[in-house]
C-alpha cells in the first residue's frame, strides 16, 4: 500500500493505490493538475498526469519527475519561451539528470546569478513624480498650477532617481523569493538564494498576482540577459498558485503537453513564418462549431498544410488512437487538404500513413524524440517543417 511519502517520488503516468488522504488533500491534488485523486474502497487512487514539477500544501508534498529528465525539460522550456540564449549544463551546476525539477531550476538560477551579479547589482535611473519642499529635478508646471495655485511650497516635481529598485532587480529578487517557497532545494542553494535576496534588498519584490515589470535589453544590462530570462520563467511557472481552504499551495509546475505544443510551434514558425499556431476557424455554416489546429500553414491560396501535436506514446506497432485520426480528418476536410499530420512526442520508427476510406484524406504520423540534444531536435523539427511545407504546396483536395 502506498504512503504519502510516495507522492514525492512520482513519475509521469505512475499510479498509486490505497493512499490515506483527507478530502482537502484530495481536492488540492486534483486542483494542481499534476495528479488526479479518486476514492477507492480503501483510500485514494492517485494517478500522475503529464504536469511535472512540485506542489506543496502544508505538509503534503507532491513531485512528478519528467520522463526526459529535469535538465532537458528546462532546456526545452527555455527554447519554447523564446529564451534560446539560456543554456543548462548539468555538470557545471553539479546536478544529476534525474534530480528534482525545482531543485535543478533553483541551482541553475543561483549559478547564473553568481556569474551575472559578480560585479554587483545593476543600478539605473527611474523617473518618479514627487512632492518636495525644495526644488529638485523638474517642476511639473501644470500640476503645480492645479494643486498649488499661488503657493511656492511644496513643489510638484519630476526627478530621475539613481536607484537599485529597477525592473531588472525587481524581477531577479522576486524570482529568488519564489524559489525560496519551494521545499527540498538543499542548504547550499537556499543559502545562495538568501544571499541574493539581501544583495537586492532595495528592490521592491512583486506582490502575488502583480504583472512582472517589462525590461528592455540594452548594452548596459547585457550581463543580466540570461538571468532575466530565467527569472521570467521562474515567475511564470512558480509561486503561490491558488488556495484550497485556508492553506496556500506553492509549487513549480510545467505542463509537458503545452510545452511540447509551444516548442514545436516556435520551431515551425522560425523555419517558415507562414506557419500559424492555434488559429481558430469556423467548422459549420452557422459558426456554432469551430476548429483550432495546433499548426496551420497559410499560403497565398489559403491553407496549405495542417498538423496537430500530441504529447503521448503511440500504441503497439506505432498505432495511433482513433480520436486523433478523427480530429485530423475533420481539419483536413474543413481546409480542403488531402493530408493531415500528427506529430507525437515519441521517438521511434514512423508508421505508414493512414489512407482514410471514403474521405480522400491521408493522415501522416511523425515522431519527435525529446530526449535528444536540443540542436538535434531543432534540426529534426526544421526538416519536418520543410517536408510539410513542400507537400502542402502541391497536394490539395479538388
Amino acid at each position: 500500500m502506498a504512503t504519502r511519502a510516495d507522492l514525492a517520488r512520482l513519475r509521469e503516468g505512475q499510479v498509486l493505490s490505497g493512499l490515506a488522504l483527507t478530502t482537502g488533500d484530495a481536492a488540492a491534488l486534483n486542483a494542481s493538475g499534476m495528479v488526479t485523486a479518486t476514492p477507492e474502497a480503501a483510500g485514494w487512487r492517485v494517478t500522475a498526469q503529464h504536469v511535472v514539477g512540485l506542489m506543496r500544501r502544508g505538509d503534503l508534498v507532491v513531485r512528478v519527475a519528467p520522463k526526459v529528465g529535469a535538465v532537458q525539460v528546462l532546456t526545452l522550456l527555455a527554447r519554447a519561451e523564446a529564451a534560446a540564449n539560456l543554456t543548462f549544463d548539468s555538470e557545471q551546476v553539479h546536478v544529476v539528470d534525474d534530480a528534482d525539477l525545482s531543485a535543478v531550476l533553483a541551482r541553475l538560477f543561483t549559478a547564473e546569478a553568481a556569474q551575472a551579479l559578480a560585479a554587483g547589482p545593476l543600478r539605473g535611473y527611474r523617473t518618479e513624480d514627487q512632492t518636495l519642499p525644495v526644488l529638485r529635478g523638474r517642476v511639473r508646471l501644470r500640476e503645480q498650477y492645479l494643486r498649488r495655485f499661488g503657493q511656492l511650497n511644496p513643489l510638484e516635481v519630476t526627478v530621475d532617481e539613481w536607484t537599485m529598485d529597477t525592473a531588472e532587480n525587481r524581477l531577479i529578487r522576486s524570482a529568488a523569493l519564489a524559489l525560496l517557497q519551494l521545499p527540498g532545494l538543499g542548504d547550499e542553494t537556499e543559502t545562495d538564494l538568501h544571499r541574493l535576496d539581501r544583495m537586492l534588498v532595495d528592490a521592491e519584490p512583486l506582490v502575488p498576482g502583480e504583472t512582472p515589470p517589462a525590461w528592455t535589453a540594452t548594452r548596459l544590462n547585457a550581463r543580466l540577459h540570461s538571468l532575466l530570462a530565467l527569472s521570467e520563467i521562474v515567475l511564470r511557472f512558480a509561486g503561490v498558485e491558488n488556495k484550497v481552504g485556508k492553506t496556500p499551495i506553492h509549487g513549480f509546475r510545467v505542463n509537458m503537453a503545452t510545452l511540447f505544443e509551444r516548442l514545436v510551434a516556435r520551431l515551425f514558425e522560425e523555419a517558415d513564418p507562414a506557419w500559424i499556431a492555434q488559429e481558430t476557424m469556423p467548422l459549420d455554416e452557422g459558426g456554432t462549431l469551430a476548429i483550432r489546429p495546433d499548426l496551420l500553414r497559410q499560403g497565398a491560396g489559403g491553407a496549405s498544410a495542417v498538423a496537430d501535436t500530441k504529447y503521448k506514446l503511440l500504441g503497439d506497432a506505432g498505432k495511433v488512437s482513433n480520436a486523433d485520426v478523427y480530429q485530423l480528418v475533420t481539419y483536413s476536410a474543413r481546409l480542403g487538404l488531402s493530408t493531415g499530420h500528427l506529430i507525437y512526442a515519441d521517438g521511434g520508427v514512423e508508421p505508414a500513413p493512414y489512407e482514410i476510406l471514403g474521405t480522400g484524406v491521408t493522415v501522416a504520423v511523425h515522431r519527435l524524440d525529446l530526449t535528444q540534444p536540443l540542436p538535434l531536435l531543432e534540426a529534426q523539427v526544421r526538416a519536418l517543417a520543410s517536408v510539410l511545407t513542400s507537400e502542402g504546396r502541391t497536394v490539395r483536395i479538388a
